[in-house]
């Protein structure tokens, strides 16, 4: 009762602020009404034209007054929702950062239906600081932006999230779906990696990179286990000689 009190008047959408201005023209026009009622029948005097500007005035006025504080509300509420997708974000590649990876983890793997069907894909850029080295940073922030780009085309079709654990490490979290699916889009993305057009101040660049798959276990207490087998199978791909995918046995 109290939350559903705090939402009308504190409304968070339009059709909240709109049934917010109702609520406060109709309760205006009762009151006003029954001051006009209650006066009259004290005094004895007629109520008809009173009864009239008693309904004008408030459908005139509370509309208007109201419609102001509750634009006011949603602004606070954009900022509010805004500020918490900066705490979220990566502001590079628009990605989530590793705080907004952790609770889409927790969460995802807390209410995934099936066991085995949340999945981890970790992404490391092959030999990224010979790219900083010979190009400059604002080259390697381009080839993170356009990985991630390319990640989240791939993934379109896909319930899932794709977040930077910082540096050139990226990584793709999975909802209901398979290890063997993971793997098929894994390999798909490492693919269409190598053979995109990375380009920096008219440099062509060749970016490959390594990729560790892994889906949850029903031995797994949380969802950072997950991301910790992922992680050891990447290692896995860069040691058996980069741009491959490996899966967590």
């Amino acid at each position: 009762m109290l939350k559903g009190a705090r939402r009308l008047f504190e409304p968070r959408t339009k059709k909240e602020a709109i049934r917010l201005v109702c609520a406060f023209t109709a309760i205006a026009i009762t009151v006003a009404i029954a001051v006009v009622v209650v006066s009259s029948l004290w005094a004895g005097t007629p109520m008809g034209p009173s009864l009239i500007r008693a309904v004008v005035i408030p459908l005139m006025l509370a509309p208007w007054m109201v419609w102001t504080i509750a634009r006011f509300s949603l602004r606070l509420e954009e900022m509010r929702l805004e500020l918490e997708k900066l705490v979220r974000t990566d502001p590079l590649s628009g990605a989530l950062n590793r705080r907004g990876v952790a609770e889409f983890a927790d969460k995802a793997f807390a209410e995934r239906r099936e066991k085995d069907k949340f999945c981890a894909i970790v992404i490391d850029i092959d030999r990224f600081k010979t790219i900083n080295d010979n190009h400059g940073h604002a080259a390697g922030d381009a080839v993170i932006a356009q990985v991630v780009e390319i990640a989240r085309q791939m993934a379109r079709s896909v319930n899932c999230a794709i977040g930077r654990l910082g540096g050139d490490e990226l990584v793709v979290l999975i909802v209901e779906q398979t290890l063997e699916d993971s793997l098929v889009m894994a390999e798909r993305l490492r693919d269409a990696i190598e053979h995109a057009v990375f380009l920096h101040e008219e440099t062509r660049l060749t970016v490959t990179t390594s990729i560790g798959v892994a889906a949850s276990d029903p031995a797994d207490k949380n969802a950072e286990a997950v991301l910790r087998r992922a992680d050891h199978s990447l290692y896995a791909a860069k040691s058996a000689g980069r741009n491959r995918v490996r899966a967590a046995a």
